[in-house]
């Protein structure tokens, strides 16, 4: 009997620990997106970026869904950073990269090469969308979503602040922690003392 019970006590000892807790979904969710370019023109406002491979927590990516090309109009001071101004989706371009990833390690292994060495094709990386309904003096807000499959959004790195005129618009690319910033001040400011 003594011997049951050392040998279930050294299993339940030695198995102990080997489950890590569980991860919040946004941790899993893409980090922002790289390189992000904006070019202004009489045909409106073409955004271009490259996906990132890793998830917030800097890991390789394992799930990846799309990108939401956001956008809200500001009337008046203070709508930047106004909760109730929301932005709207323009579109949402779909994401392959992971997908394609795996179906070629899985055909490297199959060949019997090493999987794990396999990356997506730079192509599958690249994005662009062309915003071609700004109104001609009116100032926005954008924003590039990455968001992996459930929905979760990712992480934003950059938001664009433009005063559409063409191909003269003012362009002003900020990182999105200053908006966040911007906007805990303006609440903190609101609220009654």
């Amino acid at each position: 009997m003594r011997v049951i019970t050392f040998v279930s006590s050294l299993v339940f000892l030695v198995g102990c620990g080997r489950y890590m807790p569980p991860i919040p979904p946004e941790s899993l969710a893409p980090k922002a997106v790289q390189g992000l370019t904006v070019t202004p023109s009489d045909q409106g406002v073409l955004f271009a970026w490259t996906a990132a491979d890793q998830d917030r927590r800097g890991k390789e990516l394992k799930s990846a869904d799309g990108f939401s090309v956001e956008r809200k109009e500001i009337a008046r001071r203070g709508d930047e950073t106004d909760p109730a101004v929301r932005f709207e989706e323009l579109a949402f371009l779909k994401d392959t990269h992971v997908e394609k990833r795996e179906d070629l390690r899985k055909e490297a292994r199959a060949q019997g090469k090493i999987g794990r060495t396999v990356k997506a094709p730079a192509e599958l990386l690249s994005f662009s969308y062309l915003d071609k309904n700004p109104k001609l003096g009116t100032t926005y807000i954008y924003q590039i979503v990455p968001k992996n499959q459930g929905g979760v959004d990712g992480q934003v790195g950059e938001v664009v602040r433009v005063v559409f005129q063409g191909a003269q618009s003012a362009v002003l690319v900020r990182p999105s922690a200053e908006m966040e910033d911007i906007a805990t001040a303006a609440q903190l400011a609101a609220a009654p003392q």
